[in-house]
């Protein structure tokens, strides 16, 4: 009998400690039966749900699953009942307070078959983790074979594919062809050797539009080391690119500003120059037609009359100076697509060069542009003429004209063998009303103009050099797209 005490004791006490460790685990322990009512839970049931010990006795734990949920709960249910491994899920339930709680909960059938054992650890925060993740981190997983098998949401809302078109579909479609080639040789033999990748690629959307991305791919492996497939981490780079082009635009511009401020000072300090001489001469012969009322009675008429004339021509070429002016700093006409081939026999026909034997051309192929054609055409055509004018003089002269395409520009080179520009007078021909020619050729202003046509109107630039004994060359560059806006 006192055997029998001792053992009960002994099983009572064992029974006490098991309670308490029980009931000191931080996951929910409890005993439910086959219609998910608590029949026994440990104190950590409590803080999980909201409710207290008493309360959670006398419901279920269906009740307190999330109605989406529900199904999936009965079915985990049914299926243990002939699959002990079926145990395992995510739980997401509603607490008192109305908060949503997730649980990964196993179960066990007791021996009797009436009874299951439950084990509730709460991973709401890892949840909420993996939502953000999932809703914030661009990212996507490919198998062994290179097939998308999952992607976050936030991939799916940057690149626009729905889960139909991306999963079990190659990541290649994702590459764009706007990548260079030796970055998407890279990363694909990178990983392919189970290295990490990092780098910039632009990824194509479902729309066709590509997305600069900054990517980082690493392999995933499993328990014996080997590669199961890899995972891509991507931030969204458009903002940023977006960012540096409108940084490099506005540096553009701003340069252009600068270029332009300065042609415009020079001009205007030019126009000054150039309207003193007839504005002295009208003051002059104004003061002298005052003196000539106020002192003379008897003033000869023709002598008013001469004076009248020459503030006449004094305004007249004042005004033939805005004339001038006006029509370099305005361009009249309107932008159209051209072909610089076209062009130039535009210009070869103003110049009066047409079918003359020593003019030629060599034009390879490049783009349309758009320009304004008949401006240009001019500019052109004052190279040719200064071009013709030297080359006559010689027996054997030759003007060579050839265009390309080079770096986004379509560069025009004028080339004649009919003497060198001197070293002491080359940096001044785009200098305005400066010339080589006596005053009946020429005023000095058609280089000048055509320099304001290129560089100001253009977007371009123009430079000449000497080479060879007798030869100097007008080159021309032309940025394609700088006048599409």
């Amino acid at each position: 009998m006192p055997n029998s005490l001792n053992n009960s004791d002994a099983i009572k006490n064992q029974n006490n400690i098991l309670k308490e460790m029980i009931n000191g685990s931080w996951n929910g322990i409890g005993l439910i039966d086959l219609e998910s009512n608590f029949k026994y839970i440990n104190k950590a049931f409590s803080p999980i749900f909201g409710y207290t010990e008493t309360e959670l006795l006398s419901m279920s734990l269906l009740q307190l699953v999330l109605p989406k949920m529900k199904d999936l709960f009965l079915k985990l249910l049914a299926e243990n009942e002939v699959n002990e491994y079926r145990n395992r899920m995510t739980l997401g339930c509603l607490r008192k307070d109305n908060v949503i709680v997730y649980l990964d909960i196993y179960i066990k059938r007791m021996t009797n078959k009436k009874m299951l054992v439950i084990n509730a650890n709460d991973i709401t925060v890892d949840i909420a983790e993996k939502q953000l993740i999932n809703q914030f981190i661009i990212q996507f997983h490919i198998d062994k074979d290179g097939n998308v098998t999952k992607a976050s949401d936030a991939f799916y809302k940057l690149s626009g594919f729905s889960y139909e078109k991306l999963v079990y579909s190659s990541y290649a479609k994702l590459i764009s062809s706007q990548t260079p080639k030796e970055t998407i040789i890279d990363f694909v033999e990178t990983i392919k050797r189970g290295k990490t990748w990092s780098g910039n690629i632009v990824i194509n959307k479902a729309d066709g539009e590509g997305v600069h991305v900054y990517i980082t791919c690493k392999s995933v492996k499993n328990k014996y080391g080997d590669i199961v497939g890899h995972d891509a981490v991507m931030m969204d780079m458009t903002s940023e690119i977006s960012f540096q082009k409108n940084k490099d635009i506005l540096q553009e511009k701003l340069v252009d500003e600068e270029e332009k401020l300065s042609i415009m000072t020079e001009t205007m300090r030019t126009v000054a120059h150039e309207w003193r001489q007839p504005l002295n001469i009208i003051s002059l012969e104004a003061q002298g037609l005052a003196f000539e009322l106020d002192f003379n009675e008897n003033f000869d008429k023709e002598y008013v009359k001469g004076r009248l004339e020459s503030i006449s021509q004094s305004t007249e070429k004042l005004s033939n100076i805005i004339n001038n002016f006006q029509s370099v700093t305005e361009l009249k006409g309107s932008k159209k697509k051209r072909n610089i081939r076209d062009i130039f026999l535009d210009a070869i026909q103003i110049s009066d060069l047409y079918e003359k034997e020593f003019v030629k051309e060599d034009h390879e192929e490049s783009r349309t542009f758009r320009t304004y054609p008949k401006e240009l055409a001019s500019a052109l055509s004052s190279i040719l003429i200064n071009a013709k004018e030297q080359v006559v003089k010689k027996t054997k002269g030759i003007i060579k004209i050839k265009t390309f395409e080079k770096n986004n520009q379509i560069i025009c080179e004028v080339s004649n063998n009919g003497g060198q520009i001197p070293l002491d007078i080359i940096d001044k021909i785009f200098t305005p009303y400066f010339s080589t020619k006596d005053e009946r050729n020429g005023v000095g202003l058609s280089l000048y103009t055509c320099k304001i046509i290129i560089e100001l109107h253009l977007k371009g630039k123009i430079e000449v050099e000497n080479f060879d004994d007798e030869w100097v060359m007008f080159r021309i560059s032309l940025p394609i797209g700088a006048l599409e806006e």
